[in-house]
């Protein structure tokens, strides 16, 4: 993804997706919270934040994905005097996106190595790319479940 539609990193690089997001620590808010932030619609300059954590988010250009215009379009909505919020269903598929990586990279220790195994095909999910999951809830539900399974040991 070009530069003109991520703006320069401030420092927050090194924070996880959600917080990017959410600007709070993942354990702090309650499911409620979380929906309300999401019903509220996070800040595009949030969500260019968190793509620009990960190099996968960027090499799969997440930005437009998530909000389903080029990348001409979202560099002309990228106004710091007019911040533009992404709609709910736009925030929530931010969302999935974020904690699947953070979840991803608990489980296999590191960013790259989380990133290695989300960018490739799985034979434990059909053949399917992880990160391709991560678009629906149901998707995003059956990653999940995967991880919780490795993190915890239980493999099929």
């Amino acid at each position: 993804m070009s530069s003109s539609i991520l703006r320069p990193q401030t420092g927050a690089a090194t924070q996880p997706p959600t917080f990017q997001l959410t600007q709070a620590e993942t354990g702090s808010l309650s499911h409620l919270d979380i929906l309300r932030l999401v019903q509220a619609g996070f800040a595009l300059s949030d969500v260019q934040a968190m793509v620009r954590s990960s190099s996968l988010f960027k090499s799969y250009k997440l930005l437009e994905r998530i909000m389903g215009k080029s990348a001409r379009t979202i560099q002309r909505l990228s106004n710091p005097q007019n911040e533009i919020r992404l709609n709910p269903q736009q925030s929530a598929v931010a969302l999935q996106y974020a904690q699947g990586l953070e979840l991803a990279v608990m489980v296999f220790g590191s960013q790259t190595l989380a990133e290695n195994w989300l960018g490739r095909s799985c034979k434990h999910l059909s053949g399917i790319v992880p990160f391709e999951m991560l678009n629906t809830s149901v998707g995003f539900k059956v990653v999940v479940d995967y991880l919780e399974r490795a993190r915890l040991g239980v493999y099929q």
